[in-house]
């Protein structure tokens, strides 16, 4: 077994244990998930619906080129070497697929609107009852970020399936079979389920504060933020290449970020060859310094996925270490391979925990100990927390929300990151296997 498949299996094993129903932690939907529990099938509003779309490469190249003729722009796909018959493909496809989801829920007899990530916007969420985004997982993220109701659904269709995994989205046979799975959505054959999302609050000057603004990196080819600092001069006579001075003391605004982000939160320098210089206070703890590559705090839900990659262990380190304690600590112990991986898999599961937890989990990525700095006094580099508050002493750098929106977060700026109830995300669960 390959270790990509065997950090596979162990996600998968344990994704099993966090999906069992259990008693919900949110009193606020206290109706709908006391309805599941006395066997009673849980009750979907599904009179208006927002398809939420996903930007294929071809509409992304359009896009990005003033939709210019197919035939210029075949051109300029062949010249770099990419295959430009694949690319509208699975362009067609996607979009079959999305017109077929809008059909079944039109021959249902029910309102539907489309909307892509150029389009999706609060008044079309509004206006729905229940969010259902087609796509992978990141369409999934787009439309999740944006729904402040903690009692409006987000169920999403997987519609490249034989590609993608698709986890936070329905089961392969529901892309297979659209009209059985809305039937089955219909008529309450599946089970509530709750995502904890984290709400990011950001602290500054008020000057600085309204450059807090989001970008969209999918819609960029690079992504730059130029440096702002607390200083109170011009901006345009800012230095690019150093960190400013220390700013003087003055109050300072706070706003809470438009998106709430289901998988997690990053901070870090944009150019990630730079050693991004974060202070840290985890829950009520002391402040920290830190130097590293960035700071990724993550939900239950995003604990599969780059928590997951940033911590596990492979299965050939574990070997190596085996060998150390045996040969040079006299430690017994079997270390053929197969124990290896048993030990790499215990490890890698107790990294994930349920998308519900009213926790998160924060890593510290490749920090970075010298003894000019500060030793981090009783900070461990990855753990749980309730909350996180970090302040940027970075030049160049952004808080990323779910690896799709970006916001400048530079030197002096601070932000908490943390969940509260009301900021879950409403999703269901259905069998694996077809219901009927």
């Amino acid at each position: 077994m390959s270790v990509l498949n065997n950090f596979s299996v162990s996600i998968a094993r344990s994704m099993r244990r966090m999906n069992k129903p259990k008693e919900s932690i949110f009193p606020r939907t206290a109706r709908r998930d006391s309805a599941t529990s006395n066997n009673e099938k849980p009750k979907l509003n599904m009179e208006k619906c927002l398809i939420v779309s996903k930007v294929t490469r071809y509409e992304y190249e359009k896009h990005s080129r003033d939709n210019i003729s197919d035939t210029e722009l075949e051109r300029i796909i062949r010249k770099r070497g990419s295959d430009f018959e694949a690319m509208k493909q699975t362009h067609n496809e996607q979009k079959a697929f999305e017109e077929g989801v809008a059909r079944s829920l039109k021959d249902m007899g029910l309102q539907v609107e489309m909307a892509s990530r150029l389009t999706y916007n609060e008044e079309l969420i509004n206006w729905c009852d229940v969010v259902v985004p087609c796509g992978g997982d990141g369409t999934f993220l787009l439309a999740a970020s944006r729904v402040r109701d903690a009692n409006k659904p987000v169920i999403g269709f997987n519609s490249a399936p034989h590609k993608s995994v698709g986890r936070l989205c329905l089961p392969t046979w529901c892309s297979n079979d659209v009209k059985g799975a809305l039937h089955a959505l219909k008529e309450g054959r599946f089970r509530w389920m709750r995502r904890t999302r984290i709400r990011t609050t950001v602290s500054s000057v008020p000057k600085l504060l309204d450059k807090i603004t989001p970008v969209d990196l999918h819609t960029l080819h690079y992504c730059r933020y130029p440096p702002v600092s607390n200083r109170h001069d011009d901006p345009e006579e800012e230095c690019c290449c150093c960190p400013a001075p220390p700013a003087p003391q003055t109050a300072t605004s706070t706003k809470v970020l438009p998106f709430l982000a289901l998988n997690e939160v990053f901070i870090g320098e944009s150019v990630t060859s730079r050693v991004s210089l974060l202070r840290l206070q985890i829950d009520n703890g002391q402040w920290t310094h830190t130097k590293s590559s960035g700071l990724c705090v993550t939900t239950g839900t995003g604990s599969t996925s780059w928590h997951f990659s940033i911590n596990c262990l492979r299965t050939h380190s574990v070997l190596e270490l085996m060998k150390i304690l045996q040969e040079d600590y006299n430690v017994k112990l079997d270390t053929r391979l197969e124990h290896a991986r048993e030990v790499a898999e215990r490890y890698n599961q107790k990294l994930m925990f349920p998308p519900d937890s009213p926790q998160l989990a924060y890593s510290v990525r490749e920090y970075i100990a010298l003894e000019e700095w500060p030793a981090p006094r009783g900070l461990r580099v990855r753990n749980r927390a309730s909350a996180v508050r970090v302040e940027s002493h970075c030049t160049d750098a952004g808080l990323v929300v779910d690896g799709s929106v970006s916001f400048p977060f530079n030197d002096g700026t601070e932000a908490v990151l943390e969940v509260h109830p009301e900021d879950s995300l409403m999703t269901v669960q259905m069998d694996d296997a077809l219901p009927h």
